[in-house]
């Protein structure tokens, strides 16, 4: 597995973004879409963007597709904003001084004073190189797509059009890049401070390695999504009887995280199916940040696995 991808595909997994509206903005991999399309096009040959009325019109179109009821299609936010996880830096024309300090806590500039001041936008040499290349571009542009908006893939399709080739359902897994589970497991783990959302375990050692891993509530395979609310931090023991369907996170009116329930094939009587029958009706322990809370659509997908339950 390429170190490179790793660092890289932790990063864009993690962007630093806008939650106070209930929800993930989708303004910065909306940018980063648009930017890739405008490759693809043989727009953008340099590591060079310039904040054009072509890249308006793609921003506008891809935002169109993805956007919740409050979101705005300013592009100005995330072309300044994504300054912020330092692998973008927007370059001033002669005689302007640098216009985006980090840590500051200004809002952005229009877009006519970003004209002004800036000559371009350009990406850190190391993902540049992977843009450069049609092949990383296609497969960055596919984990994008699986962690922000997995939702809308065809959208986004009818969108960037036939040039985008898109991958089908079937060859999906094949068409994104290596380093794709790490990114997941990362920001899950982090989301969930190392802690099983089961049995509440916590163990994380100076190297980094933890006990815990990084569980789809809706497997990859069938929904393709690796939003954080389709994730959970689980204890071996607690991934493969959930993976199993002997355990469950399901919905629950009074924990918005939902709650455990047991398949009725386990055993009380035995000690090891004792422990896991014992979850039942427990809540899920939730993520720290409300806004990563496991998915209504991913619960119901477990509950409707989990057929026999106590």
């Amino acid at each position: 597995m390429s170190a490179r991808w790793d660092n890289w595909l932790e990063r864009l997994y993690n962007l630093r973004r806008d939650k106070t509206s209930g929800h993930e903005r989708p303004h910065k991999p909306v940018l980063l879409l648009s930017i890739i399309d405008l490759i693809d096009r043989g727009r953008l040959a340099r590591n060079e963007v310039l904040l054009s009325d072509e890249l308006i019109v793609i921003f506008r179109g891809l935002f169109k597709a993805v956007c919740q009821a409050n979101d705005q299609p300013s592009i100005q936010n995330p072309f300044f904003h994504l300054s912020g996880d330092k692998f973008w830096e927007l370059v001033p024309v002669a005689g302007e001084t640098v216009i985006y300090r980090p840590g500051a806590t200004a809002g952005a500039p229009s877009v006519a004073e970003l004209r002004r001041r800036v000559a371009y936008g350009r990406f850190d040499d190391g993902l540049w190189a992977l843009l450069s290349d049609p092949v990383t571009r296609h497969q960055l542009r596919e984990a994008l797509i699986a962690r922000y908006f997995p939702e809308r893939r065809e959208q986004i399709a009818a969108v960037l059009g036939a040039g985008a080739r898109l991958a089908q359902p079937d060859a999906l897994r094949e068409e994104l890049p290596p380093g794709r589970d790490a990114a997941f497991r990362w920001t899950i783990l982090e989301i969930y401070d190392f802690t099983c959302a089961a049995c509440g375990i916590r163990l994380v050692l100076h190297s980094g390695l933890s006990l815990v891993e990084a569980a789809h509530i809706i497997p990859f395979s069938v929904a393709w999504n690796d939003r954080p609310t389709n994730g959970l931090a689980l204890c071996p023991n607690h991934h493969w009887a959930m993976d199993r369907h002997l355990i469950a996170p399901c919905p629950d009116d009074r924990h918005r995280g939902g709650v455990w329930r047991v398949n009725r094939q386990l055993d009380d009587r035995l000690h090891g199916q004792r422990d896991l029958i014992l979850l039942s009706g427990r809540p899920v322990i939730p993520p720290h940040d409300k806004e990563f809370y496991p998915a209504e659509e991913g619960l119901r997908w477990r509950e409707e696995h989990l057929t026999t339950v106590y």
